[in-house]
């Protein structure tokens, strides 16, 4: 189980470099180059960067990476947001499941450091409340694409097949009433998660 965890924990901080550089150059091209023939190359030397990093550093992130500062974990977290979001194109149903690394890394985070059953408690209703406040900023951002874009009512039409027109006042209850499922949604299932992993899995050092 330790070497299963060590593994997951060292899949997910080892991408966030070059996933973050690999997006960091695609941006640079966009914004200085956008020659047609060139992203790949500009990509490709973002991940190396990154993997350049890791070479350096993984093995001690890893090693340590239940006493990583919190500011270290949460900016870790709102990368992955990002990254998520990007790439969803502002989807934010998918931003949901980070809540689920996060409830999985806090739970085995808290069995390591063998928090009293208070401080366990407290931390339990810490970190859900972070990752549903990231989410609320998701969803701002995605509800405030999707109600400025004249486009996003006939995609969702589209999309769920509807045989009527989308007003302005069915967006936004779709953007108020959806962004609150998700919000919900992922607090819970950070909240759940966390709870599941350290009733499973007794505090050990």
């Amino acid at each position: 189980m330790k070497n299963l965890e060590k593994k997951i924990d060292g899949l997910i901080i080892g991408s966030l470099f070059p996933l973050s550089l690999g997006l960091l150059a695609v941006t640079l091209w966009f914004l200085i180059d956008k020659s047609e023939s060139r992203p790949i190359i500009y990509l490709a030397v973002g991940l190396l960067l990154g993997a350049l990093i890791d070479l350096k550093f993984l093995k001690g992130w890893i090693d340590r990476r239940y006493n990583l500062p919190l500011w270290t974990v949460a900016a870790i977290y709102i990368v992955y947001n990002v990254l998520v979001y990007g790439f969803f194109m502002g989807l934010p149903v998918f931003n949901v499941f980070l809540g689920l690394l996060a409830g999985y890394y806090f739970g085995n985070r808290i069995c390591y450091t063998k928090d009293d059953p208070e401080r366990t408690s407290k931390q339990i209703n810490q970190v859900s409340l972070f990752t549903g406040l990231i989410m609320v900023f998701v969803c701002i951002s995605s509800g405030y694409l999707a109600l400025m874009s004249d486009e996003a009512a006939g995609m969702i039409r589209e999309l769920l097949g509807l045989d009527f027109e989308v007003t302005y006042a069915m967006m936004w209850g779709i953007v108020l009433i959806g962004g609150s499922l998700l919000i919900l949604t992922t607090v819970l299932l950070t909240r759940i998660t966390m709870i599941k992993v350290i009733r499973s899995h007794p505090p050990t050092r």
